[in-house]
C-alpha cells in the first residue's frame, strides 16, 4: 500500500520537478523533445532566413480635388488633369447615374453640380471622361433657350432605353429644326454612332465625315475620324481610303488618346498591303 502511494507521488511531482528544472537550466526544445523522437542536431552557425522578395514600388495616392475648386473650362485641360490617375474602378457610379438622369431629364443646372461633385471625388471612375463631357455640354451648348440640349439629352435617353429609331427621329428633327445649334456636331456624331450598331455603313460615315470637316471643330472631329475609318473597313471599302482618314486624324491630332491605336492599324494595313 505504501509503495504503490509513493508511486502515485512520484507520478504526480515528476512533471512539476520537470517544469523547475527546465526553468533553472534552461532547457532548449531539443531536450524536451519526446522520448521516442531523435532530437535533430543544431547547426555551429545560425541559419539565416533568405532575403525578402522585392515589392513593387507603387506611387503614393494622389491627393483630392477640394470641393471648392472649380474645374478649367477647356477640354484639354480637363482630360490631362484627370487621366493617367490610376487604376479605374466603378466606385461612384450610383452619383453618376443621378447626374445622368438629372441630364436626360433637363435638369441641366442640378446635373452639371452632380457631374462636378463625381468628378471631384471619383477621379479614377470608368465615367471620369463621360462625366467631364457632360460638364462641358452642359457649359457651351445653351443656345437657343437650351431646347437644341434638351431634345440631344432626350435622344441619350431613348438610346440608353434601347429606342435607337426613336432617338434617330428626335435627333433627326432637332438638326432640321436648329440646323445652327451649337450642339449639332455632338448630335451627328450620335447618329453616325447608331448608324454603325445597326450595321449602315454609308450613313455612319457619312455623318462622322460632317463631324470630322475641318470647318467643324469639333472635339468629336478625331473620334469621327477613326469612326469613319472603321466603318470603311466594315463596309469592305478599300483599305486606302480607310488608312486615309487614319492618317488624317494623326496628322490633325497628334496628341489624341486615339492617335497610338491608329498608328498601329495603319502600320497592320499596310502589312496587309504587301502580303
Amino acid at each position: 500500500m505504501n509503495r504503490a502511494r509513493d508511486l502515485r507521488r512520484r507520478r504526480i511531482l515528476a512533471p512539476v520537478l520537470f517544469l523547475v528544472l527546465a526553468i533553472a537550466g534552461g532547457l532548449t526544445a531539443v531536450s524536451i523533445a519526446p522520448s521516442g523522437a531523435k532530437a535533430k542536431p543544431k547547426s555551429a552557425q545560425q541559419q539565416t532566413p533568405p532575403p525578402a522578395t522585392a515589392q513593387p514600388a507603387y506611387p503614393p495616392p494622389l491627393p483630392a480635388i477640394g470641393r471648392d475648386e472649380t474645374l478649367p473650362s477647356e477640354y484639354g485641360e480637363l482630360v490631362r488633369r484627370f487621366t493617367n490617375r490610376g487604376p479605374a474602378d466603378t466606385l461612384g457610379d450610383g452619383l453618376f447615374a443621378l447626374g445622368e438622369a438629372a441630364f436626360r431629364a433637363g435638369q441641366f443646372d442640378g446635373a452639371s453640380k452632380l457631374y462636378q461633385e463625381f468628378a471631384q471625388r471619383h477621379m479614377r471612375n470608368l465615367s471620369m471622361n463621360d462625366a467631364l463631357e457632360r460638364i462641358l455640354l452642359i457649359k457651351e451648348m445653351r443656345d437657343f433657350e437650351d431646347e437644341p440640349l434638351r431634345i440631344y439629352a432626350r435622344a441619350e435617353g431613348l438610346r440608353h432605353t434601347g429606342a435607337a429609331d426613336s432617338a434617330t427621329a428626335l435627333l433627326r428633327a432637332g438638326l432640321a429644326r436648329y440646323p445652327g445649334a451649337r450642339i449639332r456636331y455632338h448630335m451627328r456624331y450620335a447618329l453616325a454612332e447608331i448608324a454603325r450598331d445597326r450595321g449602315d455603313h454609308t450613313n455612319a460615315i457619312e455623318q462622322a465625315l460632317t463631324v470630322a470637316d475641318t470647318t467643324s471643330r469639333s472635339r468629336l472631329a478625331p473620334y469621327a475620324l477613326k469612326l469613319a475609318g472603321d466603318e470603311t473597313l466594315e463596309a469592305g471599302g478599300p483599305p486606302e481610303r480607310a488608312a486615309g482618314y487614319y492618317q488624317a486624324l494623326l496628322e490633325r491630332y497628334p496628341d489624341s488618346p486615339l492617335a497610338s491605336g491608329v498608328r498601329a492599324r495603319i502600320l497592320a494595313l499596310r502589312k496587309r498591303a504587301q502580303l
